[in-house]
């Protein structure tokens, strides 16, 4: 029997664990610095670390709605469809329309493999790897969260899918992380090449980072718990 075969049997029988209460407590899972633990205090965790990300969520969005009305409602949509997200993958394809509502070709979430732990629900294209993202790093973003403007041919090579291509310029933004170690990127990406381009005002840009930041977290794990 493979992990396969155990993921499906428990998808089509989902009352499993109502029939055997004792393994909820009894099966231990492996935690990356906490040793193990039992599945409910697994799950209680899980449910600590939602309701902690929809607190900052909502103080987000009361501090914004009071500083920028107009990005505020201008945002409203967006907010509602990445509240009925349901993992990672849901979260991309609802910016990613988003993004072509406003004549965009796309967004990418890269996320650094030495960062978070491997989930089934990430696809192998959303994975960067840091040291061949370092030089691009330190000559486009600097100590910028945002590089807005085009790339070379190699470094589009190492960010996109060949049939992303062509792209003519691009919105680099640090997602999570700090300047000098960024632990996700939110890029969104335009054909034209005038679509992106150093001067631009970003602050509608940043309040879509931090509220694509907050909607991912529940989202991923981070090799730091």
């Amino acid at each position: 029997m493979t992990e396969q075969d155990i993921r499906d049997y428990l998808k089509e029988h989902p009352d499993f664990f109502i029939h055997h209460l004792e393994l909820l407590t009894s099966l231990n899972i492996p935690h990356l610095h906490q040793g193990t633990t039992s599945l409910v205090e697994w799950q209680l965790n899980q449910q600590r670390s939602e309701i902690k990300a929809l607190k900052q969520l909502l103080e987000k969005f009361h501090q914004l709605a009071h500083q920028d009305a107009d990005i505020f409602f201008a945002l409203l949509p967006l907010q509602k469809k990445l509240f009925a997200a349901d993992g990672f993958q849901s979260v991309l394809k609802i910016l990613d329309n988003w993004a072509k509502e406003y004549e965009l070709d796309g967004v990418s979430i890269l996320l650094f493999r030495d960062s978070w732990q491997a989930i089934d629900d990430i696809p192998q294209h959303c994975w960067l790897d840091r040291k061949a993202f370092e030089l691009i790093r330190l000559e486009r973003m600097g100590l910028r969260q945002c590089y807005l403007g085009e790339l070379s041919n190699k470094e589009k090579a190492l960010l996109f899918l060949p049939e992303e291509l062509p792209i003519g310029s691009v919105a680099i933004c640090r997602l999570t992380g700090s300047a000098q170690r960024p632990s996700a990127l939110l890029v969104f990406k335009s054909r034209d090449t005038a679509g992106f381009h150093n001067g631009q005002d970003t602050v509608f840009l940043r309040h879509i980072i931090d509220i694509a930041a907050l909607h991912l977290s529940p989202w991923l794990a981070s090799c730091d718990h």
